[in-house]
């Protein structure tokens, strides 16, 4: 896959920050439909559906890099290594089970009450 022409690029950074077509235009001094028409080359040149799925591709072919979105913990959040499977759950467990989700209320000691019902 070949780079992006500069401003082709420019409107898929903006796309991946978010920003609309409106601010898009704004940003970069062009009108809407001039957005609308690099982002229809962009779309045909990534073969992509859509806005996410255009931002999908140039994040998988390194047409973006995190460094593009220019939003705070984003950049290390996406290269940080990836925690082993688990990790992340085991880590949760104790939030989990200090959260109730059929409304009972926890006691100090750790016993539940129906709604309603306080805990001895």
């Amino acid at each position: 896959m070949r780079p992006l022409p500069f401003r082709r690029r420019q409107v898929l950074v903006l796309v991946a920050r978010g920003c609309t077509n409106e601010q898009i235009a704004r940003a970069l001094g062009i009108t809407p439909r001039t957005v609308n028409r690099h982002l229809a080359e962009v779309y045909a040149a990534l073969g992509a559906r859509d806005r996410a799925n255009a931002v999908a591709i140039a994040f998988a072919a390194g047409l973006l890099e995190a460094g593009d979105l220019e939003l705070p913990g984003i950049a290390a959040a996406l290269s940080t290594r990836q925690e082993p499977a688990g990790a992340s759950l085991a880590a949760s467990e104790p939030a989990r089970a200090a959260r109730d989700v059929r409304g009972a209320e926890r006691a100090a000691d750790g016993r539940t009450a129906p709604r309603g019902e306080v805990a001895a």
